[in-house]
C-alpha cells in the first residue's frame, strides 16, 4: 500500500513540473521500481517502464526524470515512441529517447523514425510530435 501512495505522490510532483512548461496536461508513468534521489535531482523508474502523456506513448527499460533540466531519458534496448493523436501518427525507437519540457524529442542511437509514411534512421533524430518538424544529426 506504502509503495502505491509514494508512486503516487512521485507523479503527482512530476505531473505538476512538467505540465507548467509544456504540452503535457496529463502524464502517467508505470514502473516495476521507482526511486527518489532528492539529492541528484532525479526520479529513476526502471523495470517495464510505461510513460503515457495522452498524446504519446513511451516504453523503454529504465527512465530517468531530471527535475534540473526537466528532461526524461529512456534508454532501453531500444526505447519506443508512439503518437496516438489521429492527425499526428509516427512511431519510433531507440538506445536512448530523450523527452524534453518544449516537446522536443530526441532518439539517439540507432534511430528509427516513422511519420507520414516516410522512413527515417540515423543515430540521431531531433523531432517536434507537436508541428512535425524533424532533424538529423547525420
Amino acid at each position: 500500500m506504502h509503495h502505491f501512495k509514494f508512486l503516487y505522490i512521485c507523479s503527482t510532483l512530476l505531473i505538476l513540473s512538467l505540465s507548467s512548461e509544456s504540452y503535457i496536461d496529463n502524464l502517467e508513468i508505470d514502473a516495476t521500481s521507482i526511486i527518489v534521489s532528492p539529492a541528484k535531482n532525479k526520479i529513476i523508474f526502471s523495470d517495464n517502464v510505461l510513460l503515457n502523456t495522452g498524446k504519446l506513448i513511451l516504453k523503454s527499460d529504465i527512465a530517468i526524470y531530471n527535475e534540473l533540466d526537466k528532461t526524461i531519458t529512456l534508454e532501453g534496448m531500444p526505447s519506443s515512441i508512439n503518437s496516438v493523436e489521429g492527425s499526428k501518427i509516427f512511431k519510433g525507437s531507440a538506445n536512448k529517447i530523450i523527452f524534453f519540457s518544449n516537446s522536443k524529442v530526441q532518439l539517439i542511437g540507432k534511430a528509427i523514425m516513422n511519420y507520414d509514411n516516410i522512413n527515417i534512421s540515423s543515430n540521431s533524430i531531433i523531432f517536434n510530435p507537436e508541428n512535425g518538424k524533424m532533424t538529423s544529426n547525420e
